[in-house]
C-alpha cells in the first residue's frame, strides 16, 4: 500500500515522513532556462499550487543545502540539479487566510500575512539580521512599509557583504482574498488594487526591489488572473504561464500516475480496468490549452478516492470530499461578478444545454471596463468549472472537465430553476422523488415536479423552452439527488440516449433507466401522435444494442411535454 499524500501540502514532511511523491522537479529547470523570471501560474483550486510552492522553497532555500540528498534524492531534479540549487534567501507569502468581511479587516488580513511571512523569513536567516532590524521591520503600519524596511536592510547586508545571495519571492494564493471581493464589492476591490492601494503598492516595491537587485526571481500561484491586470500595472514585468502548453502538465496527474496510485491503494489488478473507466469519468479532463496532447486529473480528487478505497476497498459514498467541494461551491457568488447575474446565468444555461461553449480566452481582466461574456467564460475556464476542448481560428471551445464538476453546476442550475419557479428546496422533496424512482420505479412524483418547475416558469414567461432545456431540468434533478451516475446523451452505436441513470458503486438502486424525452409546443400538439410512435421506435431501438441489453435491472421511459404537461408517459418493454 502507497502512503498517499491527501491533503499534505509540505514537501519537507512529504519526503521524510515516506508519502508517495509524483515527481514533479523536471520543471524546475525548465522554469530556470526561461528568459521570464517573474512568473505567475495559475490553476483551479486543489491542484496541487501550495506543495510546488513547498516544493520551490526547499529546493532554493540556503537552509536546505544540508538536507538535498534526503528531500531530492532519487527525483529527476536530484539527480541532475540546477546551478541555483539552495542559492536563495527564500520570502514566501500566503494569502488565503484573510478576512474579506469589511474594508478594514482585509486591510489588517493582507498586512498580518506579510508581517507572519517577513517574520518567518527572519527567523530562518536570523544569522544575517539584527534584533533592530526585525523590530524596524515588524514595525511598518502599511504592507509596502514591511517590504521595503525588509528589503532595505536585505541591501544593506549585500552593500557590506554580509548577504552574497539574492532572494526568490514565492507567494500562495496571490488572488483568493481579490476573488471574493470582486464578487460582492467591487468597489473595495477596485480601491486596493488602484494607484493608492496597498495591494498595487506591495507589488510595485517588488518590481523596485527587482531593479535594485535584491530580488531575483518570483513565482506566484492563484487560480484566476482577475487582479492580474490590476497588479501588473504597477507590476508589469511578469509573465503568465498558466495556458503555456509546455507547462500544461506542471500540476495534475497523467494517467499512468493515477495508475500507479490507484493499484498501490488495494484496486486489484483484475478490477483496474473498470476502476480506472470510473475514476476517468469523474476526475479526469483537464487541458489548459487547446492543443495539449494529454488531459491531466486534479490530484486532490484522485488522491481523496484513492485515500477512500485504500481504507474500506470500495469506492467512496460521496464522489468528491467535503472541503472540495465547499471550495467549487464558493464558485456559485462568481455569477455577481461584473454585476451581470443574468447574463452570466446565461452562460451556465448554454453550457448545459450544448455541453460545451465558445469564448476568445482573456488572459486578464480589467475592471475598468464592461465584464464580457468571453470573460465570464474565460474565469470558469480558470476556476476549473470547463476546460480547453479545442481551437477554432481565435476562439477556444470549452466543455465540461468531467463528472463531479458538471454535477456542482446541475445542481446550481436546479436552485435557480427552483428560485425562478418559486418553488422552495424543502417544499419539493426533490430526493424522495428520485428515490421513489430509483427503488419502486415510480415515475410519477418526479413527473410532477418537471411540470410544476415548467408550469411556474411558463407563467412568468421565464425561458424560451425547447428539448434541450426539458432534458436539462431533468438531469439537474438526478443529479442533484446523487444517487446515479448520469450520463447526458449517451452514444449507443452512433445513436444518442437522452439520459442513462447507472448504478454508482457502492450505492445499489433496484433499478436503473434509460429515458427518451421529447416536447412540443402548444401550438404544436397535432404532432403528438407521430412524436410519441418516434420516440418509441428510438427506445425500442436502444434497447437492442447490446451495451443497453447488458445493463440489469433497466427500465426505459419515453416521455412527451406538450407545453407544460406531461402527455406521454409511458414505459417501454
Amino acid at each position: 500500500m502507497l502512503k498517499l499524500p491527501y491533503g499534505i501540502s509540505d514537501f519537507d514532511a512529504l519526503r521524510r515522513e515516506g508519502y508517495h511523491y509524483v515527481d514533479r522537479t523536471a520543471y524546475i529547470r525548465q522554469l530556470e532556462e526561461l528568459v521570464d523570471k517573474y512568473i505567475f501560474f495559475l490553476r483551479p483550486r486543489r491542484f496541487g499550487k501550495s506543495l510546488f510552492i513547498s516544493l520551490l522553497q526547499r529546493y532554493y532555500g540556503l537552509e536546505h543545502a544540508d538536507d538535498f540528498a534526503l528531500l531530492f534524492g532519487g527525483l529527476a531534479i536530484g539527480e541532475n540539479p540546477t546551478p541555483r540549487a539552495n542559492q536563495y534567501f527564500v520570502l514566501r507569502f500566503d494569502f488565503s487566510r484573510i478576512d474579506t468581511q469589511t474594508a478594514e479587516s482585509t486591510l489588517e488580513g493582507f498586512l498580518a500575512n506579510i508581517k507572519y511571512g517577513a517574520s518567518a523569513f527572519l527567523t530562518t536567516y536570523e544569522a544575517y539580521f539584527s534584533a533592530d532590524d526585525r523590530a524596524y521591520i515588524l514595525a511598518g503600519n502599511a504592507p509596502n512599509m514591511v517590504v521595503n524596511r525588509l528589503f532595505e536592510r536585505f541591501k544593506a547586508g549585500q552593500i557590506v557583504g554580509a548577504i552574497q545571495h539574492k532572494m526568490y519571492i514565492l507567494i500562495d494564493e496571490y488572488d483568493h482574498f481579490a476573488n471574493e471581493l470582486a464578487a460582492f464589492r467591487l468597489a473595495d476591490f477596485r480601491d486596493i488594487v488602484s494607484r493608492n492601494g496597498f495591494v498595487r503598492k506591495f507589488y510595485e516595491s517588488i518590481k523596485s526591489a527587482t531593479g535594485e537587485g535584491v530580488v531575483d526571481r518570483l513565482f506566484v500561484t492563484g487560480v484566476s488572473p482577475l487582479t492580474l491586470d490590476s497588479l501588473t500595472s504597477g507590476f508589469n514585468i511578469s509573465t503568465n504561464l498558466s495556458t503555456d502548453l509546455l507547462f500544461n502538465g506542471m500540476m495534475g496527474f497523467t494517467p499512468d500516475e493515477v495508475e500507479t496510485i490507484l493499484l498501490g491503494s488495494g484496486v486489484e489488478p483484475a478490477q483496474l480496468a473498470t476502476v480506472i473507466g470510473d475514476v476517468q469519468q469523474w476526475y479526469d479532463g483537464y487541458r489548459f490549452h487547446p492543443k495539449a496532447a494529454m488531459h491531466i486529473y486534479n490530484p486532490d480528487m484522485v488522491l481523496y478516492f484513492a485515500k477512500e478505497y485504500e481504507r474500506y476497498q470500495t469506492y467512496p459514498e460521496e464522489l468528491l470530499d467535503v472541503n472540495l467541494a465547499s471550495d467549487y461551491t464558493k464558485v456559485r457568488r462568481l455569477f455577481r461578478v461584473g454585476d451581470q447575474e443574468a447574463q452570466n446565468l446565461a452562460v451556465l444555461e448554454e453550457l448545459i444545454t450544448a455541453n460545451e461553449i465558445q469564448a476568445r480566452i482573456t488572459r486578464q481582466f480589467s475592471f475598468e471596463k464592461s465584464f464580457t461574456r468571453d470573460d465570464f467564460i474565460s474565469l470558469f475556464f480558470y476556476m476549473g468549472i470547463i476546460t480547453a476542448k479545442r481551437a477554432e481560428l481565435s476562439l477556444w471551445v470549452f466543455e465540461p472537465p468531467n463528472y463531479v464538476i458538471k454535477q456542482l453546476y446541475y445542481e446550481y442550475f436546479n436552485q435557480v430553476l427552483l428560485e425562478r419557479a418559486n418553488l422552495g428546496q424543502d417544499e419539493i422533496y426533490l430526493r424522495e422523488r428520485v428515490v421513489s424512482l430509483a427503488q419502486e420505479n415510480k415515475i410519477g412524483p418526479v413527473i410532477e415536479l418537471v411540470e410544476s418547475i415548467l408550469r411556474q416558469l411558463s407563467n412568468r414567461d421565464a425561458v424560451g423552452f425547447d428539448e434541450k432545456y426539458v432534458k436539462a431540468i431533468f438531469a439537474s434533478i438526478f443529479y442533484t439527488a446523487q444517487i446515479y451516475t448520469i450520463r447526458s446523451e449517451h452514444e449507443s452505436q452512433r445513436k444518442y440516449i437522452d439520459l442513462l441513470l447507472l448504478r454508482r458503486p457502492p450505492l445499489e438502486p433496484a433499478y436503473q433507466f434509460a429515458f427518451e424525452l421529447k416536447y412540443l409546443k402548444q401550438a404544436e400538439a397535432e404532432q403528438l401522435a407521430a412524436k410519441k410512435q418516434e420516440a418509441l421506435a428510438q427506445m425500442r431501438g436502444y434497447l437492442q444494442h447490446e451495451d443497453i441489453k447488458n445493463l440489469s435491472d433497466l427500465r426505459a421511459w419515453v416521455i412527451i411535454f406538450v407545453g407544460p404537461e406531461a402527455k406521454v408517459v409511458e414505459e417501454v418493454p
